[in-house]
């Protein structure tokens, strides 16, 4: 199973889902959140991994993109020694987080979390662009479409 959701810091250090968030982020220029992805039980990123959640999200965008041409790619947080990679493995893709010193690492079927990663995703950008209208994400969402 696939879970992801993703989170907007609020003020007072805590994280609420973004799709329940009422009011725009204080700074529109960093957008600090928190992506949890989950494969079977396991988190590979979460609300520890908290970064700017909108540049995250673009650059994941651009990875599942690119998964599909090359096997395998990766990318680091915004503002953050983490690595975040996805390799194609057959009909699955390996996802790994790199945070320090600890690797996490699961798998799951290509078009299942790719599909998820999508819908989420988009989730998220339509939400940003309704508490924050003046920023556009469309080539991001222009990827995650294609």
């Amino acid at each position: 199973m696939i879970e992801i959701d993703t989170f907007l810091k609020v003020p007072g250090g805590g994280f609420v889902q973004a799709e329940a968030c009422r009011i725009p982020p204080s700074d529109l220029d960093y957008i600090e959140g928190a992506i949890r992805i989950s494969i079977d039980g396991l988190e590979i990123i979460g609300l520890e991994e908290w970064d700017y959640v909108d540049q995250l999200w673009c650059y994941i965008a651009e990875m599942i993109t690119r998964v599909r041409s090359t096997g395998y790619v990766e990318t680091y947080f915004p503002d953050q020694p983490i690595k975040l990679s996805f390799r194609t493995a057959g009909s699955r893709i390996v996802i790994f987080a790199t945070i320090g010193e600890e690797v996490r690492k699961s798998s799951a079927s290509a078009a299942d979390l790719l599909n998820s990663l999508k819908e989420a995703g988009l989730r998220f950008f339509d939400k940003m662009s309704l508490l924050a209208p003046e920023k556009s994400y469309s080539e991001a969402r222009r990827e995650l479409l294609a």
